[in-house]
């Protein structure tokens, strides 16, 4: 049996006397998806960074795809990073004056992969998303949208089991937004683990698994509460 995606077990984060993690277990299984919600500040955004082992963790174990990140160097957990996980973005990421298939195809330079390569795997990944006809637009040539949508492709261009979106309709308007979450939904029924941070509740509550979070501790766990209610 394959272990989960993500293990955390008892995660806390401080900065100083700030704890903005306290004592954090979450399992996530392959081919979840699922949305992490709660306000500013709630300590969201420090598990999307120890989640996506940007930051290591005060206390407690992190165990991402098997692997116990306190185990590994930051050249192991970098590689890690790159063949496990993509990321999405609210702000989208994406340089000035760069076509939307090199952007693409960049997300695959620590690959080892040939440029040819790399820019064929990114031409299918923008074609997968709806943007086979804008592969030469560059930015500015792009609505919120589709940014987000090039966004999303380079995420995934490398095929990864995870993928973290960071408040990926922040900076839409709720057309746009729709359009993302439907791929969002997509990928996850072709066998991605989607994991959604998001402050909107509508968009959690909307997720087959929601996980609340306030003050830096995990407040509700609709498949905790699922398991009890089996267990009952």
């Amino acid at each position: 049996m394959r272990p989960p995606v993500v293990d955390l077990d008892g995660v806390a984060k401080t900065y100083g006397d700030v704890a903005a993690l306290a004592d954090a277990h979450l399992t996530v299984r392959r081919g979840e998806m699922l949305a992490i919600v709660g306000p500013s500040g709630s300590g969201k955004s420090t598990m999307l960074n120890i989640m996506g082992t940007l930051a290591r963790p005060t206390a407690g174990t992190v165990r991402i795809d098997g692997h116990a990140v306190d185990d590994l160097s930051d050249r192991e957990l970098s590689a890690l990073r790159a063949r496990t996980i993509g990321f999405v973005f609210q702000s989208f990421h994406l340089a000035g004056g760069v076509p939307a298939l090199d952007a693409v195809a960049d997300g695959l330079l620590y690959s080892g992969l040939p440029r040819g390569d790399r820019r064929r795997l990114a031409e299918a990944a923008l074609r997968r998303v709806g943007l086979g006809p804008r592969l030469y637009s560059e930015p500015h040539q792009l609505s919120g949208g589709e940014k987000q949508r090039v966004a999303i492709a380079r995420a995934v261009v490398g095929d990864p089991p995870l993928l973290l979106a960071d408040e990926p309709t922040g900076a839409l308007d709720s057309r746009s937004g729709a359009v993302v979450m439907e791929l969002l939904h997509e990928l996850h029924g072709a066998g991605t683990t989607v994991v959604v941070i998001t402050h909107d509740r509508d968009i959690a509550e909307s997720l087959p698994r929601e996980v609340r979070i306030k003050d830096g501790r995990i407040e509700h766990d609709s498949a905790a509460l699922r398991q009890e209610a089996v267990a009952r």
